[in-house]
């Protein structure tokens, strides 16, 4: 035998008795991999991929080669005992792969515990955002449905809007503004028998609204006379309505939260007549005002309502007119009269006609003595 060979097959007996010495050694701890660990993956550290790569060996042909070939039989044996031991053993891959993984994972201790709990806490976490989340929505939507709901009472409501408050300061009267009062008034206390039942308003009330002031007096008629309204308006600033300061001032003492007004005309356009009312808090309060609107009275200084009168109508701006007020349990009612081309009418009684009949536009006023109670025989009075 040849030094060559001799070297060689010294070699292979070393590489065999250290491989197989390696298999030996591959005893991992207790947590480590197994016997079978290798076989998992089936993996041979002597099995050759270069031809399935392209490359090709550049050995020579000889004692070598020889040796190789024994090196390549004895590998395909024990690969075919490997096989042959897997099917035998049973469990895939998969199964074994997870038992050496779990046997890994033991080794630290109660840190698997410790990811349990973490990926529990996770999971609540998650449960409660999804709980926040749903609860943030179902109250985003019960928002919107109480915007909407308040939204249609808003809409709905049949008395015309909220309850009106009290005007805190006086509102000047326009420049240049007419200080005509009537040469003729007359004014009528509060009868306690006929609107007692409305002495004082109801702190629930809603205001005065064109609709609920004049929408039944659209036409009014007396003894031949018809008068037809040309303007209707409410007005939350009482104090716009009139000019005089002691008669402003009793407005907002006797804390009045809008005054209503309309316009009317007889079918010949020959008189003009003006109602006023205003809504206080009680009819002691409408009595003081009604005294300050009374251009007799001495103890105030001069004021009265301002026309709503056009420019290219005389009446009510000046000449003849002639007014009557009365205190209808916490309104003030103020029917004011003239010719339109404000002559005086001398003998001609029509315009006191035309004075009463303009009364016959509060009948609204009677309707709530009735709805409070009172007045049911009275409900008349306003005809003279």
């Amino acid at each position: 035998m040849s030094r060559a060979e001799s070297g060689s097959g010294r070699r292979g007996r070393r590489g065999e008795s250290r491989r197989d010495e390696a298999a030996e050694s591959v005893d991992y701890d207790e947590y480590g991999p197994g016997e079978d660990y290798a076989d998992e993956y089936d993996y041979d550290p002597e099995e050759d991929f270069s031809a399935e790569y392209g490359h090709t060996h550049t050995r020579a042909a000889g004692s070598g080669d020889e040796h190789h070939d024994e090196a390549e039989e004895a590998s395909s044996q024990g690969r075919g005992r490997r096989r042959a031991k897997r099917e035998d053993k049973g469990p895939s891959k998969v199964s074994s792969f997870s038992a050496n993984a779990i046997k890994r994972v033991s080794v630290l201790g109660e840190r698997p515990n410790q990811i349990v709990y973490t990926l529990a806490e996770q999971s609540r976490r998650k449960r409660g955002t999804a709980v926040l989340v749903t609860l943030l929505t179902a109250f985003g939507l019960a928002l919107i449905l109480l915007l909407g709901l308040l939204t249609f009472q808003f809409v709905s409501n049949d008395g015309g809007g909220t309850v009106a408050e009290t005007e805190e300061n006086i509102v000047e009267p326009p420049e240049g503004h007419t200080t005509l009062t009537p040469e003729l008034y007359l004014s009528e206390s509060n009868r306690e028998d006929t609107f007692g039942a409305i002495d004082e308003r109801d702190p629930e009330a809603q205001p005065m609204t064109e609709d609920s002031a004049f929408g039944g007096a659209e036409e009014l008629e007396l003894n031949g006379v018809s008068l037809e309204a040309q303007e209707t308006t409410v007005n939350d600033s009482c104090t716009s309505m009139v000019w005089g300061g002691d008669l402003a001032q009793s407005l907002l003492d006797a804390e009045c939260v809008n005054a209503a007004s309309a316009l009317y005309t007889d079918s010949d356009q020959e008189y003009v007549t003006q109602v006023t009312l205003f809504d206080v808090a009680d009819s002691d309060g409408a009595e003081e005002v009604a005294a300050a609107l009374d251009p007799t009275n001495a103890e105030t200084e001069a004021g009265f309502v301002l026309p709503r009168t056009g420019e290219d109508v005389s009446g009510l701006h000046e000449g003849y007119s002639q007014a009557n007020t009365q205190v209808m349990g916490h309104y003030v009612a103020v029917f004011w009269s003239a010719r339109e081309d404000g002559e005086d009418p001398g003998e001609d009684s029509e315009l006191a006609t035309v004075n009463v009949a303009s009364m016959n536009s509060v009948q609204f006023i009677y309707d709530e003595v009735v709805r409070n109670g009172g007045g049911q025989d009275e409900e008349g009075e306003g005809e003279g």
